[in-house]
């Protein structure tokens, strides 16, 4: 069987998460990646997103980045916010961001960020979490729920964490 992305024969690419704030060094990759992916899009500055990545990495901020790494790269990254959208601040806390290279895709490191993020936000006593996407199939797969349809094809979910 063929691994897409993966070069037949090639051993599999080992790939470790960790809080962010453990790999000072990538946090101007995983901030550019935020500002390039969503940040422009919504008028933010390259300066504000990158701000923003450095106080999630304090260790008593409850926002925190996380970083996905082949080694020593930052491959992707993933965040854990207190909410995500003005039309629903009465959810909270909220994954965001969730970003993989596009080399390094469709090889399992985004569910690893998901993971990773849900098990943060369960040990520190959260119930559930919540995201909204335009791809909810993705984390349907991870047995996330829709629980509003909104916007534009835009997609409210949501994980308990019991």
């Amino acid at each position: 069987m063929t691994i897409p992305g993966r070069i037949p024969g090639s051993p599999p690419e080992t790939v470790s998460i960790d809080f962010l704030r453990n790999h000072p060094d990538c946090v101007e990759i995983c901030a550019d990646w935020e500002y390039i992916t969503w940040g422009k899009s919504y008028g933010w500055t390259k300066e504000t997103v990158l701000k923003s990545y450095h106080a999630m990495t304090e260790d008593n901020n409850i926002e925190q980045a996380f970083v996905a790494l082949s080694g020593n790269k930052a491959v992707g990254t993933a965040l854990l916010i207190e909410n995500d959208h003005e039309d629903y601040k009465r959810h909270r806390p909220w994954l965001a961001a969730v970003y993989v290279d596009p080399c390094h895709r469709r090889k399992g490191i985004a569910r690893q960020l998901v993971k990773f993020a849900e098990k943060t936000a369960r040990d520190r006593g959260e119930k559930q979490l919540f995201l909204y996407t335009l791809t909810p199939e993705i984390y349907r797969a991870m047995n996330w729920k829709i629980i509003e349809t909104f916007g534009d094809n835009q997609f409210l979910m949501n994980i308990e964490l019991s």
